[in-house]
């Protein structure tokens, strides 16, 4: 054993989650003493180093277990992120700048799950940007950069130890139905993820720069670009810097952000190969393609021209890579059928490995090759047919829990949409705010579009869309496995019950 002589996971998992979150408010901390003028450094500060310290002192308190049950590793990564959440939220309510905590945490979690969605309001004295001090707006854009790649990656890749439950919190926390090892050590695999991200997030903050933003925006913009965050200190989002340069930088960067980081570290090292062949990465530009010269035809007649297909590009990216980012209104210029396209891109996303949310399209592929199956089996009641992604068997454990997780997403969608419908919402910012929460996209359409916020949303409108955003960046699995181990004496037999695994003879193995 390393540190105290209590070995947890789930402490060490959390207290190493409030050490990082504490080094994130610190440095936020210095670039409010450096760039801003408010006394908002002091809350920053004072939160960080008491987060920090606590994180810190958990972890000596405790140990790294060689081993541990499998339920823990749900546990452990869903309480850090429960935990990462409230903790993210403290600064907007001490510093006054969000008054209410349902509207603290939803910011908070919008942050951390990357989805983007704000209840910030512009500010009084300058509409382009939001009532908040510099310092805190890069603490905002800094939670997104620490969602992106995961804090769980992060503190697998930091840990001195790692063991034979390193590899489950990486799935655990993984965008996609399956982890992939880089390298033979679970710990290595997480740094070279981490360094990828790293030297992406300096290229687009170089690119930035050449572009024309300054030094702290092309660094805070560059945090929620390679996250697919899409947060924004100004209130028109990109379109504040009226640069059609600046534009394909930002959908260049949102594009490979979409794109498999296992599969970037393999073309980093000169191996074209894996990405050429991939049939994900090819369905990916397909439907980037595609899906914006749909968009740009039925934007309607106003909207053909080059500045309007730059438009139509830029949100497809923006939309499929789940960033959120905005140039076009939308909501309020485009026509139904444009918007509807937008409306089914956003719970889809772009490939499983990155940073983007959503369902993943190696989902889609591979239960576009179930139905396949089973349509053909109607037909031929003997038939043998592997579910296939391109030329790769997909086993017949990963093809169910793809289906569990799609039926799953689907009701929280549905529930969701519901549930914020009943508040008095319209039907449509109901459905597309459950939508784009779910998906971690951001903007969605009528009340909840680019050019709105969530504000509007009734305190428990907007804490169902916590929920989602939660349970679309955990993908859902890890947050109801974890309900098996709630400490409320009625939940945690029923929740049991809902989880065990049926064996041959009728009865139930619980899940462990």
């Amino acid at each position: 054993m390393v540190n105290g002589d209590r070995p947890s996971l789930i402490a060490q998992v959390v207290g190493l989650t409030l050490a990082i979150c504490g080094g994130g408010m610190v440095t936020s901390a210095v670039v409010e003493v450096v760039y801003g003028n408010t006394a908002d450094w002091v809350v920053l500060l004072g939160v960080g180093a008491i987060t920090a310290a606590t994180g810190l002192i958990t972890r000596v308190l405790t140990s790294v277990p060689d081993r541990t049950p499998r339920l823990d590793v749900f546990v452990a990564v869903t309480s850090a992120w429960v935990v990462m959440a409230f903790v993210g939220a403290v600064p907007y309510l001490l510093t006054g700048t969000l008054t209410a905590l349902d509207q603290a945490l939803f910011e908070s979690v919008a942050g951390f799950t990357t989805t983007g969605s704000t209840v910030l309001q512009a500010a009084a004295s300058d509409p382009t940007t939001f009532e908040a001090s510099v310092g805190l707006l890069f603490w905002r854009s800094t939670t997104q950069w620490l969602g992106g790649m995961g804090v769980i990656v992060l503190i697998v890749a930091v840990l001195p130890s790692v063991g034979t439950w390193g590899m489950g919190l990486l799935q655990a926390e993984a965008p996609g139905p399956t982890g992939e090892r880089l390298t033979p050590k679970v710990r290595d695999t997480a740094q070279h993820l981490w360094a990828v991200y790293i030297v992406f997030t300096i290229a687009v903050i170089v690119a930035y720069l050449l572009a024309g933003m300054n030094l702290y925006d092309a660094v805070s913009h560059s945090f929620t670009t390679v996250s697919t965050g899409g947060f924004s200190r100004h209130t028109l989002s990109l379109r504040h810097f009226d640069s059609a340069l600046i534009e394909w930088v930002a959908v260049a960067a949102m594009f490979v952000a979409g794109t498999s980081f296992t599969l970037l570290y393999r073309l980093a090292r000169g191996k074209t190969g894996p990405l050429l062949k991939s049939i994900e990465f090819r369905l990916y530009v397909l439907l980037v393609l595609a899906a914006s010269v749909v968009v740009f035809i039925t934007a309607g007649p106003d909207h053909r021209t080059l500045t309007g297909f730059r438009d139509a590009m830029f949100t497809v990216v923006a939309i499929v890579s789940t960033t959120g980012y905005g140039t076009a209104d939308f909501v309020g210029s485009w026509a139904p059928a444009a918007q509807a396209v937008l409306l089914v891109l956003m719970p889809i996303g772009a490939m499983a490995g990155s940073t983007a949310g959503g369902v993943k399209l190696i989902r889609v592929l591979a239960v576009a090759s179930l139905a396949h199956r089973e349509t053909l089996g109607q037909l031929h009641q003997n038939l043998v047919r592997p579910v296939r992604v391109g030329h790769d068997t997909v086993d017949d454990v990963v093809t169910n829990r793809v289906v569990g997780f799609l039926i799953l997403t689907l009701a929280a969608f549905g529930g969701g949409g519901l549930l914020i419908a009943l508040t008095g919402t319209d039907i449509v910012t109901a459905f597309s705010a459950s939508a784009t929460t779910i998906g971690n996209v951001g903007p969605g359409l009528a009340e909840v579009g680019p050019r709105s916020d969530f504000a509007g949303l009734t305190p428990f409108a907007r804490l169902v869309c916590v929920a989602n955003m939660l349970l679309g960046r955990l993908e859902i699995y890890p947050i109801l496995l974890a309900l098996v181990k709630l400490p409320i004496p009625r939940a945690r037999p029923t929740m049991a019950r809902l989880f065990r695994r049926p064996n041959r003879f009728g009865s139930g193995v619980h899940v462990s």
